[in-house]
């Protein structure tokens, strides 16, 4: 992940909490061998009068306390284990511990378990106000007022739309099929353009990869955050397409513990997207930006040292900072193209490729 949101987005994030607490207690209260309670007295007093009259949720609780009350002992309580595990947020996302999902249920509970959070997901975030505007709409807004950039911080692609715009899909972080209990938690909600949510990432169990191996994760609100890197990147050694021998890319996720940042590719195919839809498709439109720039700003003559000299003043007043843009891709290819005219070896191929480029401009 390329930045992480604001915890301030988070300020109205008590709804799926609420609910658990909710579901857990009337939970507790069977496996003691009582009744599940009266709707009204399940609820706190803190959000009491926002949920007493939510008869869908009301029911749907209700139906899976009835599904729980059905199963054996020692079901129920794997059952609460299940529940607690998933809403270990945000820990869960980083430690190594157990994170059973829904699906090793009796489909019966499983299915109650679902739809009530898809239910709560997909109609009370967007209708349960405070100061008349939505929890969902509210917790949008306070992370785009902090944005560093209007692109997802998933893949750095994808630009995101100002609220009152219609809403971008929120992801499942952790899949709702799977992992229901934490569907309505705004930190398991974080927004990402659509090519990283329905394209790419889908329903990926971001806890478990395909072998079935515990997995870290990047927290969407607290990192770590990785920056790119092409250093390693080979100049000249990859495919030939329109005329141009491209570099064999080699991306490097700096920054955090290595784990999340492979998991964080694994989830959004970050490294594959990057070079074939940005590097691999950019780099001669970029090439013939720059050689534009150098010969109609005369910015030097037309030897190899005086064009590699001019490119640490084409970063610093063409390419702008951060990560609007891809300029964080476009600024790295440039650097690599720099450090290979400073290579021993190698840095007189470079220098004759920029004074080809130049010469045809």
């Amino acid at each position: 992940m390329l930045f992480s949101y604001s915890h301030n987005a988070l300020a109205e994030n008590w709804l799926n909490s609420t609910i658990v607490d909710v579901l857990g207690t009337g939970m507790q209260t069977i496996l003691a061998g009582g009744n599940a309670p009266a709707w009204s007295d399940a609820l706190p007093i803190a959000h009491k009068t926002e949920l007493k009259g939510r008869s869908g949720i009301r029911k749907r609780v209700q139906k899976l306390w009835t599904k729980f009350a059905a199963l054996n002992q020692a079901d129920q309580l794997a059952l609460l284990d299940a529940l607690n595990q998933q809403t270990f947020l945000p820990n869960i996302y980083f430690n190594d511990a157990v994170c059973r999902g829904i699906d090793g249920f009796d489909e019966s509970v499983s299915v109650a378990a679902v739809d009530l959070f898809r239910f709560i997901f997909e109609e009370q975030l967007t209708t349960i106000k405070v100061g008349g505007i939505c929890l969902r709409d509210i917790h949008y807004a306070a992370i785009y007022a902090e944005f560093p950039s209007r692109i997802c911080p998933f893949c750095g692609i994808g630009h995101f739309r100002a609220p009152g715009a219609p809403r971008h899909a929120l992801d499942h972080y952790m899949p709702i099929s799977k992992y229901p209990f934490a569907g309505g938690d705004f930190r398991n909600l974080p927004p990402m353009c659509s090519e990283c949510n329905s394209d790419f990432k889908k329903s990926t169990d971001i806890l478990f990869n395909q072998n079935g191996q515990r997995q870290r994760c990047v927290d969407p609100y607290a990192g770590p955050n990785f920056a790119i890197s092409l250093a390693q990147s080979v100049p000249f050694g990859g495919a030939i397409i329109s005329g141009i021998s491209l570099p064999r890319w080699v991306i490097d996720f700096r920054g955090g513990p290595q784990e999340q940042a492979e998991n964080w590719d694994r989830i959004f195919k970050v490294r594959e997207r990057y070079e074939r839809d940005v590097l691999n498709a950019e780099f001669r439109s970029w090439l013939e930006h720059f050689a534009l720039w150098y010969t109609r700003g005369n910015h030097g003559g037309g030897l190899g040292a005086q064009i590699a000299a001019s490119i640490p003043e084409y970063l610093s007043t063409v390419i702008q900072d951060g990560l609007a843009d891809k300029a964080f891709l476009k600024a790295e290819v440039f650097r690599l193209l720099h450090s290979e005219c400073a290579h021993p070896d190698r840095g007189v191929d470079m220098m004759g490729f920029l004074e080809i480029l130049i010469s045809c401009t």
